[in-house]
């Protein structure tokens, strides 16, 4: 085929045409991986605490606009429950897999067991191995979870050994809560000392079904060569705990856009990736990865 283009037309989005050029084919759709926090109620967050299954209802029901346009892109959503606090009415795009109602407040206790937290990221690799596999070409990633932005950096926090300050972002909230979310990880850290190498216990100390979910699959993903479009702040951080346990995640993702989350970048950085755009999307849900994917789509038909 002729291109019209010159070679510097796509300018940043270059890091996703160069990618997904490789691929033989297109075939994508998005997968969310739901739960609760104990820490939510700590009011942190735009969201009343332990309400993810509003939010799961919410793309259930198709009334997200990640739902709506996927549902333009005629392209499917996968919605999996790995610890959501209510129960939430079985539908054919809901996947049943949860480990315990939300992981614990990470501030009175451990988040998790170790035994929970390595379910829940067995749970990752199980929804890989029986919905994804040959079925898609590239996937992208989100996650369902008042409060995960926090619990996050307490993640990111634990692997880089960075200040909390440096992590720490508003969330679905305003920036007048980063230095209550600062405050309550600082607080935490000084019971809990997470061991920056072992995957399994930064989990089981700050929590995160959906993140520990997240890194189960995406371990998968770097284990097949399956390409992975991410989303933004937590989905990075759930990436940057994949690598840990394989380094061959790190060669399988996209980054499509900036979110509006401090440390967002210095998560890409610790991955090797730069970001194609910087929207400052401070949405989540696996919106920024439903966009990249869609831009994907349009460089790939034209090459």
């Amino acid at each position: 085929m002729y291109v019209l283009e010159p070679d510097n037309a796509w300018g940043r989005l270059n890091i996703i045409r160069e990618r997904i050029c490789r691929l033989g084919s297109y075939r994508y759709g998005v997968v969310l991986f739901a739960a609760d926090h104990g820490i939510s109620t700590e009011a942190i967050s735009h969201y009343a605490p332990l309400k993810t299954g509003v939010l799961v209802e919410q793309h259930l029901q198709g009334r997200s606009p990640v739902s709506q346009l996927l549902k333009r892109l005629q392209r499917p959503e996968l919605v999996v429950d790995v610890g959501v606090y209510d129960e939430i009415e079985a539908t054919a795009d809901l996947i049943e897999c949860k480990i315990i109602p939300g992981s614990r407040h990470f501030i009175a206790q451990d988040g998790l067991s170790r035994e929970e937290a390595i379910r829940a990221l067995k749970c990752g690799g199980q929804i890989y191995q029986e919905k994804i596999g040959d079925n898609f070409d590239i996937i992208g990633v989100g996650e369902l979870g008042v409060a995960n932005t926090l619990c996050a950096a307490a993640i990111a926090t634990a692997v880089t050994g960075l200040s909390p300050a440096q992590l720490v972002g508003r969330g679905s909230s305003n920036h007048k809560v980063i230095a209550q979310k600062t405050e309550i990880i600082n607080r935490a850290f000084e019971h809990r000392f997470p061991d920056p190498a072992d995957v399994v216990d930064i989990l089981a100390r700050c929590g995160g079904l959906e993140i520990a979910a997240l890194s189960g699959f995406m371990v998968q993903c770097g284990i097949y060569g399956k390409m992975v479009m991410l989303d933004g702040y937590v989905t990075a951080v759930a990436a940057l705990l994949a690598t840990l346990i394989d380094q061959r995640v790190a060669s399988c993702l996209i980054a499509p856009s900036l979110s509006d989350q401090r440390g967002h970048e210095l998560i890409l950085d610790r991955l090797g990736q730069k970001a194609a755009l910087n929207l400052g999307i401070n949405y989540g849900e696996g919106l920024a990865a439903a966009l990249g994917l869609f831009l994907g789509e349009i460089m790939f038909q034209k090459y």
